[in-house]
């Protein structure tokens, strides 16, 4: 079981076990049977708990239903900091929460015999001007038990020598700590660097299939995730019906589309528009009508997305407006349909406001015509702080 994780994580970082095999060997050693040397240890993840990756150990290979290896972008949007370092999701079978519970108290009690004296661990959590930290969390990756430092950054958990702990705040670089002897410490956290993000609005998705179908979608967000309706926990998997209406299966509920929404930051030479339209407040309305309808919304979807988009836009005397649409979306998120849609059409709208007319080249618009089961998918952002005004 030892060899199984290390060609877990080998495949979390990309590494292809078959080629090591062929190479020179390579000794690959457990340290303290938490993490494996030389590679970044992954949050594991078992039928929705987290675990230490030992309690696999404990998990006959036969047992093992399906693995899931998240990287990335799509890691630390569903997990957080945690999940920087991957995230490897098994799912089990033949084996019951209580079995799965029981388990992990079994591989705990011997991590603890293992690992010695349990003993409380008091601490300060400082910024890199040594004002205290409030808030800060202070995570036992060996226990998964975790706490929060008060107003005054003081904190205390339970810990054995060579736990290692992560800390962790939303302003701050994380940092971890090697337990030693020590039974006070002071940890300083480095402030990030602020980037300069933009917030992607109301992306909504629409499934038309010819025929009542259940229907799983993954979407891997190249950014961080704010807001999803209904709930997204890995996929959204919903019964589709011909004329839109989704029930999804988890939440039990009717929906007309799929909603979320979240912080992206691209490079700078993603805004460096070539062509676009540039659109007076009074002429939007006519002008989302034609080019949506001429990309392939129907004549709901585009009365939604200018429902939510023009009292925005009206805000500006001109608008200059970009459109992503189909492939170009891929930038954005890519989708994963399960049946795969035979049409798909999406598009984002980039835009900021300008205070007069300026010439543009007029962006080419394709048009797709709907055929089979069609997904649809909308959305757009305010580039406005990514763009100098009047300036194109």
């Amino acid at each position: 079981m030892k060899h199984f994780i290390t060609i877990l994580v080998l495949l979390l970082m990309g590494k292809s076990w078959a080629q090591d095999s062929i190479a020179k060997p390579t000794v690959v050693k457990i340290r303290d049977q938490r993490t494996i040397n030389s590679i970044p240890s992954p949050l594991y993840i078992i039928n929705g708990h987290v675990v230490d990756s030992t309690l696999l150990e404990k998990i006959e290979p036969e047992n093992i239903k399906e693995i899931n290896i998240l990287k990335g972008d799509k890691a630390t949007s569903l997990y957080g900091i945690r999940g920087k370092k991957g995230v490897i999701i098994i799912t089990t079978k033949n084996i019951s929460d209580k079995e799965l519970e029981k388990l992990n108290k079994l591989n705990t009690a011997e991590y603890a015999q293992n690992k010695g004296k349990e003993f409380i661990l008091s601490g300060s959590i400082l910024d890199c001007e040594k004002l205290a930290i409030s808030k800060a969390t202070v995570t036992n990756l060996n226990t998964q038990e975790n706490v929060f430092s008060d107003s005054n950054g003081k904190f205390k958990i339970k810990v054995r020598k060579k736990d290692v702990l992560l800390f962790e705040s939303e302003s701050c670089i994380s940092q971890e700590v090697l337990v030693g002897k020590q039974k006070d410490i002071t940890v300083s956290l480095k402030a990030k660097q602020k980037n300069e993000v933009i917030l992607l609005k109301k992306p909504i998705l629409y499934l038309y299939p010819t025929q009542k179908t259940e229907v799983t979608l993954q979407f891997h967000f190249n950014g961080k995730l704010k807001t999803t309706f209904p709930k997204y926990d890995e996929n959204w998997n919903v019964i589709a019906f011909p004329d839109g209406k989704l029930y999804d299966t988890k939440t039990q509920r009717t929906y007309t589309s799929l909603f979320w929404d979240g912080e992206i930051e691209l490079p700078k030479t993603h805004y460096q528009y070539n062509n676009g339209f540039v659109v007076a407040k009074e002429n939007l309305t006519s002008f989302l009508i034609e080019k949506l309808e001429h990309i392939g919304l129907n004549h709901q979807e585009t009365n939604d997305f200018i429902q939510f988009w023009l009292p925005i836009l009206e805000q500006n005397k001109f608008n200059f407006i970009h459109f992503l649409v189909n492939e170009a979306c891929n930038e954005i998120a890519v989708n994963t349909v399960h049946p795969k849609p035979e049409t798909s059409i999406r598009v984002y709208m980039e835009f900021f406001g300008i205070n007069q007319f300026q010439s543009v080249s007029e962006q080419q618009l394709p048009k797709t015509k709907r055929k089979g089961f069609t997904l649809v998918e909308w959305g757009g952002t305010d580039v406005s702080q990514k763009i100098k005004k009047n300036e194109l």
